[in-house]
């Protein structure tokens, strides 16, 4: 009951309720203020609501469209708009927070191999798929590596087998981070191997988020996973405390999805631990999501990504060099043979690496970009740049869900169909059920999968990983399947967009509105 309490408590609707009635309260005292001592009212509401507004207006590191939309939340509730803004909406984080990222980061840096060998090889491929590796290599501290041994699963089903065959030949250790988990077949059955496996000696480490297991796992339950001989660590639990440094990191959620075995094997995608994601459990009815597997060098890199979260989770500091070797030569470096690249965004940087990654695979398509997000919430670069690309003559492809797991939020996907389908912007509504797998995939020469949906959270507030590729048969295996998505789904058309009813269009407005808050 608690649990349900602090979910309620620290749900951006609790807030938004609770503050709207704030500001019906400020006006009440406005009106007996200005009664009594207008002018003075007037100035210090003035002064406080310009120097909100000029903090906002002057960090260069946020997106003009999300400033814009914040200004107008304060224009509309003034004082009460601000704190909205700090507690949803801002980049902000404690200093000493700052240092410790930085601090890890640099430890990472000084051992993490830049193989020159594999960078020259895919300039020589092809430039512009160089281009966006560069761009990651030096943004993201994140090295290209062959692609060797790659697998996609094309649904959660398909990746679940293997993930547990992976895990049962674990030697030396298994580190899984997670945004949510939830007690059921999956997240059972994975428990009952780790536990196999920290009795045989294998170092076995969990994360997951604080509030994304708010309601899905027991409170307990890291003391119950400690007694089995696996390692936990909590990122920003939601608890109520009197200090107000505590709730610093309330708005930056560890939205990750990883897993590495042994520095050899390693998971990334879309998919959270939860029964729905392998279809066990049906909601919002077939569950679309995917994963994938990478090998070798590659591994590494999700196994540094893990570990800088768990330093800065727990304050320890790791050895680094332990777990990356030095970089490796390879004989067969070819796009035929494929690159795969790892990385990772931090919103405790001014770098939007996960957007940039984006918009690098929209600007740079020739032929076709197909791409798949839960959330289509967008800011106006991203909108520009997916108009001029299908002005341009690219094939641009968007899938999203049939059945919505968020009906607001669905409310604000559809919102942005009409500028996108005038533009020549295909999209497609996932009609078997709600599709949570977020790709892009262009030219037959370029993919990413990973956990970044297109909204404002993922890509300004929320730590997150992909895993971009360039070349290789991998990309023919993501093109099937959103090719065979396309086919089951229902293609929105510029008409139907016309039709919608009057309360709806207004809905999608006042949605629309909110979504840097979503």
């Amino acid at each position: 009951m608690a649990k349900k309490l602090l979910r309620v408590i620290f749900s951006k609707r609790f807030i938004l309720i609770l503050l709207g009635l704030i500001q019906i309260g400020f006006f009440v005292l406005l009106a007996v203020l200005f009664a009594t001592q207008g002018v003075l009212a007037y100035t210090v509401i003035t002064i406080f609501s310009v120097l909100i507004l000029m903090g906002v207006l002057s960090k260069d590191d946020l997106n003009p469209a999300y400033k814009l939309i914040w200004v107008l939340v304060f224009v509309l509730m003034p004082v009460v708009g601000a704190l909205f803004y700090l507690m949803w909406g801002h980049r902000h984080v404690p200093k000493k927070k700052r240092r410790a990222m930085d601090e890890i980061e640099q430890n990472v840096q000084a051992v993490l191999p830049l193989n020159q060998e594999v960078l020259s090889a895919l300039r020589q491929d092809d430039r512009i798929l160089y281009s966006s590796a560069k761009y990651l290599t030096d943004f993201a501290m994140s090295p290209v590596y062959p692609a060797d041994g790659i697998e996609y699963y094309p649904l959660g089903q398909d990746f679940f087998p293997p993930f547990l065959e992976a895990l049962r030949n674990a030697k030396k250790y298994i580190y899984m981070q997670y945004y949510i988990m939830e007690e059921g077949v999956m997240l059972n059955t994975t428990i009952d191997i780790l536990r196999e496996k920290a009795a045989q000696g294998v170092d076995v480490r969990v994360i997951w988020d604080g509030f994304g297991c708010l309601l899905t796992l027991p409170e307990d339950f890291d003391k119950k996973l400690e007694a089995m001989g696996i390692k936990c660590a909590v990122f920003s639990p939601i608890e109520l405390t009197i200090h107000v440094t505590d709730y610093a990191m309330l708005n930056h959620r560890d939205h990750s999805k990883v897993t590495v075995v042994d520095g050899e094997i390693g998971f990334s995608g879309g998919l959270n631990f939860a029964d729905e994601y392998i279809n066990v459990k049906e909601r919002f009815g077939e569950w679309k999501d995917t994963t994938v597997m990478v090998r070798g060098e590659a591994a590494t890199s999700l196994a540094a990504i893990f570990l800088i979260s768990w330093d800065f989770i727990t304050g320890q500091r790791t050895d680094f060099s332990a777990y990356i070797p030095p970089p490796q030569p390879h004989p067969m470096l070819s796009l035929g043979h494929g690159y795969v690249q790892p990385y990772w965004d931090s919103p405790l940087d001014i770098e939007n690496i996960s957007e940039n990654a984006y918009l690098n695979i929209i600007n740079h398509a020739s032929d076709y970009v197909y791409i798949s997000t839960p959330y289509l919430i967008l800011d106006h670069e991203m909108i520009t740049n997916l108009c001029l690309s299908a002005k341009s003559g690219v094939d641009v492809r968007i899938l999203t869900p049939g059945i919505p797991d968020k009906p607001t939020v669905y409310l604000v996907t559809q919102s942005y169909y009409p500028v996108l389908l005038r533009a020549g912007v295909r999209i497609y509504e996932y009609t078997p059920g709600f599709n949570h797998a977020k790709m892009y995939v262009s030219d037959d020469k370029t993919a990413i999968v990973g956990s970044a949906n297109m909204d404002y959270r993922s890509l300004y507030l929320h730590f997150e990983n992909s895993v971009a590729f360039y070349g290789g048969p991998v990309i023919s295996c993501i093109k099937e399947d959103m090719l065979s998505c396309f086919s089951r789904s229902h293609e929105v058309t510029l008409e139907e967009t016309r039709q919608i009813p009057l309360h709806r269009r207004f809905a999608q407005i006042v949605a629309k509105f909110l979504a840097p808050m979503m």
